[in-house]
């Protein structure tokens, strides 16, 4: 490939729509542009050749407050590495327009500390408003699920035959269920990634079931852990069905009983545990019912899942494990 002369690397500078840019850290001012803002932004041509910077003239006041934190950030940037800064920018009709810059460094000196730096300025109005779009999309969304929850609420208390507690029994198991997932959907919604972090997720779940005493003997703990949608959702009905059955059967059926809920990273591999301790003697049920099935297919998609079921003397364990992505 031939080299680039110097004419056809003019005419590409001229002709490239982005602003492309050098800038020296250490002193603070730009040393390089291959055009103005103003001519990306429709003002006229300026006549004065000499500031080709004039990105301080269009740009919104609240983001120029912020570029002085952006230029520390230039001012210990490594090789290899990219900074990006978004940014608005008034146009010649009034509008706001708004900019991604991506700065790389360039070159150091003799102590080895960042002096120039090479970056682009291109527009993504259409990209914000996209997500902007999406962002109140989603603000329905939440609103929505937040009105079905208590919609859902609402049929069910009128659904309630009287006399009949074996029905009324069952429709609560239902109900608890299906508010689950409705309360495990509103967490997914509130996050732009749709995810969810597995300590809002048990919160919510457990929730129901909280008061002054069962509060004060659950216990939760681990890091930080996003959660996909399906996991959310499987995770927190295996939570349901487990508190479900602690409260019922297991160590929060009587005063002394406690739980402990603990996960951890290793590597790539999630581990979580629940434990009960405290409870009433324990036996393994007879027969496995819809909730033990909810459990043991609540992360069953995930790659290198493992459940496992044990009930110890002591109290029910529950531990599941996968990979992460």
């Amino acid at each position: 490939m031939p080299p680039l002369d110097a004419q056809l690397a003019r005419q590409v500078l001229e002709a490239a729509p982005t602003v492309m840019y050098v800038y020296d850290v250490q002193r603070e001012q730009s040393v390089f542009q291959n055009r103005r803002f103003g001519e990306l932004l429709g003002y006229p041509p300026s006549g004065d050749p000499a500031h080709r910077s004039d990105w301080a003239a269009h740009i919104h006041e609240d983001d120029a407050r912020d570029f002085p934190a952006h230029r520390e950030r230039l001012k210990a940037i490594k090789p290899g590495e990219t900074l990006l800064w978004e940014y608005r920018m008034r146009d010649a009709s009034g509008d706001w327009r708004w900019f991604l810059s991506r700065d790389s460094l360039l070159s150091s000196d003799g102590r080895g500390a960042p002096q120039l730096i090479v970056g682009c300025a291109f527009e993504i109005t259409e990209q914000k408003l996209a997500e902007q779009h999406k962002e109140l999309l989603a603000d329905e969304m939440r609103h929505r699920a937040r009105n079905l929850v208590s919609l859902v609420q609402a049929i069910g208390r009128m659904s309630r035959p009287k006399d009949q507690p074996d029905v009324n029994k069952h429709l609560d198991i239902f109900m608890g269920r299906l508010l689950t997932i409705l309360n495990t959907g509103g967490i997914v919604l509130s996050s732009t990634a749709r995810t969810a972090e597995l300590g809002a997720v048990i919160e919510a779940t457990l929730k129901p079931f909280a008061s002054a005493d069962v509060t004060s003997r659950i216990s939760a703990e681990g890091p930080p852990v996003m959660l996909g949608e399906h996991t959310a959702g499987g995770l927190a009905l295996a939570f349901h069905e487990l508190a479900t059955n602690a409260i019922k059967y297991g160590a929060l059926s009587v005063e002394t009983g406690s739980i402990a809920v603990r996960w951890t990273l290793e590597g790539k591999r999630f581990i979580m545990e629940w434990k009960e301790s405290g409870g009433p003697p324990v036996a393994p049920p007879q027969q496995e019912g819809f909730g033990g099935m909810v459990i043991r297919q609540s992360i069953a998609r995930e790659r290198g899942a493992r459940i496992a079921i044990d009930y110890l003397p002591d109290g029910l364990r529950c531990r599941f494990e996968y990979e992460v992505p």
